[in-house]
């Protein structure tokens, strides 16, 4: 039993010493690499040679940047051919001209009056076949008129044109009715703005062109606008 006893004391203190021969020989080893490279002795013939070497870097590098620099490219477009052109010489020409205007009066040349070639196509009185009406706008009575129960017959001259458009219209004559004696009055004025209100109707109405020996041709014709009742 002893002996058995005495056996396990014996391997683990041989361990315990074991680990610690190791501890020693890692600390020893780590102090002489500490003073490897602490005492270590320095060559001066390495050092010049690493300053030099990177001297020789430095020239390099100052080098190949100054000639990038030096290197330019022309990107401006080639000059664009002109051609030659000849002036022609001044040419003087003499002459004169007599524009004597004194007619009658001796050798005095006549000048011919301005004709303008653009005339209006003709007016015909009495077509064969007077202007149809295609289109039709009517006015509207003022109220004021209404409520003074006034009546009035307006009779319009329109101008239409060979295309059957209005190009003129006017008042040809007005007539307002005396409800005291009951007959219409031929007058200048009526009031109430019926003038204008006809009018501005008038010149939206659209015709069939008169024709004239199978042509359209430009005309006139009379309609007549009531307002109010008699």
């Amino acid at each position: 039993m002893k002996k058995g006893l005495n056996s396990v004391l014996y391997r683990q203190q041989h361990k315990r010493f074991y680990f610690v021969r190791m501890q020693i020989a890692i600390i020893c080893t780590l102090l002489f690499f500490i003073a490897l490279f602490r005492y270590w002795p320095e060559s001066e013939e390495l050092d010049r040679s690493l300053a030099g070497r990177f001297e020789e870097e430095r020239v390099l590098d100052r080098d190949f940047l100054e000639t990038i620099g030096e290197v330019t490219i022309d990107r401006s477009a080639p000059p664009v051919p002109r051609p030659e052109t000849t002036l022609p010489e001044d040419v003087v020409v003499d002459m004169e001209y007599d524009l004597e205007l004194n007619v009658g009066e001796g050798e005095g040349v006549r000048l011919a009056p301005f004709v303008d070639e653009r005339t209006e196509p003709e007016l015909v009185e009495d077509p064969d076949h007077p202007p149809r009406v295609r289109r039709i706008t009517e006015p509207v009575m003022p109220t004021a008129a209404r409520q003074a129960d006034v009546y009035v017959e307006i009779e319009v001259l329109f101008t239409i044109s060979q295309e059957g458009e209005v190009i003129e219209a006017s008042i040809y004559e007005m007539r307002l009715l005396n409800r005291s004696t009951g007959e219409m009055e031929q007058v200048s004025q009526t009031g109430y703005g019926f003038r204008d209100r006809v009018l501005r109707a008038a010149r939206e109405w659209e015709f069939h062109p008169a024709r004239h020996e199978g042509q359209p041709v430009r005309s006139t014709t009379r309609r007549s606008f009531q307002f109010g009742t008699r």
